[in-house]
């Protein structure tokens, strides 16, 4: 293999490999990636692959020169280090069997690296059953539903983000138990007699496939089998096993509209909510939200702590009504909101309230049962 490319992209691949390839292992083919040098019929291309037989992804780099195609793996970890390091626009990858040479106008670098038939096979894509996606709302929509998802491996189905294809409808859904995001767009390319799609997708690959997104790719393709999914851009395809779980029904969990409404400006109310929780402790998140007309205070007491009261002007009619919330929770939300205004619906202190922006992202939120 010899092979030229832009020192950029090519660190770039090599530091979203990196996320993927685990530093210990007992498997010493998956701390390695692949380097496959193609001529291509467009144009030249350093394709690198990477897993941890769990999920991995493929990722295309274009090459300013392929004089001779082939095959190498190597050390991520090695490689990731001699790229960071490296100051020159270009780099020069050749090999010769196991032995890789890399080059640059000060440095040369002689890496081992293991026998490409060791290393683990990267599913294909099936383009005819995949699902066109628009990329922009699938990218919304994994920052604003990852945050709700469960850290508790004892509700496993809950570890990871519900992505539903109905018709043209792309939903998307996270919960831990106690809040639930919801958001939904219509940007679903299935075809006519494609079936929809229900999985649970692990947290980790919707981080990677995020931070692919921030490319300029306009749609990705979805393909889901069994066990496993995969998503593919113009640079790279993402594979990865699904959780296998029953998600709870969360159309049965989104309440009715509340009959209590307020508008709330995001930003005064955001940094209210991070005013008043600085007065909280790790064992005592709770901030109380107090209604009343034309007026929202914001107030928490915690013993050998003190207290706070944030007073906001609001445009509010109704009766007298108080409420206690986690702050984290609100501020997890309020984060990935873009929009000026967020509406707040309550029905009782004790029963779950919701946070709506825009008509199609929802937020479920259970209130607490403390006094303060």
């Amino acid at each position: 293999m010899k092979v030229k490319c832009s020192r950029g992209p090519l660190y770039e691949a090599v530091q979203l490999a990196s996320s993927v390839v685990p530093q210990r292992s007992t498997i010493p083919a998956i701390m390695n990636v692949r380097l496959e040098a193609k001529k291509g019929s467009k144009e030249p291309v350093l394709e690198l692959a990477c897993t941890d037989l769990e999920y991995g992804m493929r990722f295309a780099v274009p090459a300013t020169e392929v004089r001779e195609e082939g095959t190498v793996v190597l050390p991520a970890g090695r490689i990731l280090g001699i790229l960071r390091e490296a100051t020159d626009a270009e780099i020069a990858v050749d090999s010769d069997g196991h032995l890789a040479h890399i080059r640059t106008s000060d440095a040369s670098f002689k890496v081992v690296g293991i026998d490409p038939a060791d290393f683990p096979n990267v599913p294909a894509f099936d383009e005819q059953a995949a699902v066109q996606i628009d990329t922009t709302d699938l990218s919304e929509m994994i920052r604003k539903t990852q945050f709700a998802v469960s850290s508790e491996v004892v509700r496993y189905a809950l570890t990871g983000q519900l992505l539903e294809v109905k018709g043209k409808d792309l939903r998307m859904v996270a919960s831990d138990g106690k809040r639930l995001a919801f958001i939904r767009s219509r940007s679903s390319g299935k075809h006519e007699g494609q079936k929809d799609i229900r999985v649970i997708v692990p947290t980790k690959t919707m981080n990677l496939l995020d931070r692919l997104l921030a490319g300029d790719e306009e749609i990705v393709s979805l393909n889901v089998e069994e066990t496993q999914i995969k998503i593919k851009s113009k640079r790279a395809m993402i594979f990865s096993r699904l959780i296998d779980g029953n998600f709870p029904d969360y159309e049965a969990v989104i309440p009715s509209e509340r009959d209590l409404k307020v508008t709330l400006a995001r930003e005064p109310f955001f940094a209210a909510v991070r005013k008043v929780a600085l007065m909280t402790t790790d064992k005592t998140r709770a901030i109380r939200l107090d209604f009343s007309k034309n007026r929202l205070v914001l107030f928490t007491r915690t013993q050998d702590v003190g207290e706070a009261r944030v007073e906001l002007p609001i445009d509010y009619k109704g009766e007298e009504f108080e409420v206690v919330f986690n702050p984290d929770y609100i501020i997890d939300y309020l984060k990935v909101v873009t929009e000026e205004k967020v509406e707040l619906q309550l029905k009782d202190k004790t029963s779950a309230s919701i946070f709506k922006a825009g008509k199609d992202y929802v937020y479920v939120l259970m209130p607490l049962t403390v006094t303060l």
